[in-house]
């Protein structure tokens, strides 16, 4: 397929590690994602400001050790351009920061300890992205190979179009489907099963005629032939719908874009993104504009 589109380039990724084994699994993938895209990267390690100077101190050095003998483990981190920051702070502002500092283009977190319990708000992975204005990518399976399946949530806005531009950056030779949930205005005002059948019906129609036509600007970015990209048009909620798809396909990436107003809560998805990220079902990359 002959395109115009320039080819992906991620060249700095930055990995945020607190040493647990949830974290462990994003600086794994971190390195993968950085040996696929010939990237630099940076892990960093914040030491809280406010323990004892002595205890920080300590922490400095030894965290240094502990990253770098971890790093010795994962297949290919030797050919991976590597730079190790241990600073003093204060977690997300930090890593919002050491992110803007090294002008990373991604930033990797693992899934947060209250994952269990369906918490995002108020987790470091809610406010990296609140404050930060680069995409993140929340990892929650220990990986295994590259990216080749992913689901990207869109609704033809330019956020979405940025959304997919940056899954093409992260799995350059997967399998995409577009998902794109919609809902028959005024339902609740139809009478009788066969009239809603029938509007619904005229609406899918409806709706897969639109998402034809605007299909081609996305199969333009991503390089992608029909074999490779595949286009999901189905009524329901948005997280409805999503979760159908997920649970269906069993993707290695879910790609969400948000319109960054005040905070994830008022996503372009709604509260869509926040609850999925409160439990995510796979590896999450979450896109701002």
């Amino acid at each position: 397929m002959t395109t115009e589109s320039a080819s992906p380039t991620l060249s700095k990724l930055l990995v945020a590690t607190d040493l647990s084994l949830r974290s462990g699994r994003a600086v794994e993938r971190a390195v993968i994602l950085a040996k696929q895209n010939n990237a630099t990267l940076t892990v960093l390690h914040v030491v809280d400001a406010d323990l004892p100077a002595k205890t920080a101190d300590w922490l400095l050095d030894d965290t240094r050790v502990l990253i770098t003998d971890h790093l010795a483990t994962l297949p290919g981190a030797n050919t991976v351009p590597t730079d190790i920051k241990i600073v003093l702070g204060k977690d997300y502002s930090d890593i919002v920061d050491v992110a803007k500092t090294v002008e990373a283009e991604l930033i990797v977190l693992g899934v947060h300890r209250n994952e269990a319990r369906g918490f995002f708000r108020g987790t470091t992975a809610e406010r990296v992205f609140r404050t930060g204005a680069r995409p993140v990518l929340v990892v929650k399976t220990r990986p295994q190979a590259f990216y080749r399946r992913v689901i990207v949530g869109v609704d033809f806005s330019e956020c979405s179009r940025r959304a997919v531009e940056i899954a093409w950056w992260l799995v350059p030779d997967g399998e995409f489907h577009l998902v794109h949930a919609f809902d028959v205005p005024f339902k609740e005002f139809l009478t009788g099963d066969d009239t809603r059948c029938e509007v619904s019906k005229n609406h899918q129609e409806q709706m897969n005629q639109f998402v034809g036509e605007k299909f081609s600007a996305f199969q333009t970015i991503l390089q992608a032939s029909p074999a490779r990209l595949f286009q999901v048009v189905r009524q329901g909620s948005v997280g409805q719908v999503i979760q159908e798809q997920v649970d269906r396909l069993k993707p290695d990436l879910l790609v969400l874009g948000t319109h960054g107003r005040s905070g994830i809560a008022h996503a372009m998805l709604g509260s869509v993104a926040e609850e999925i990220l409160s439990s995510p079902p796979c590896d999450v990359l979450a896109v701002r504009p």
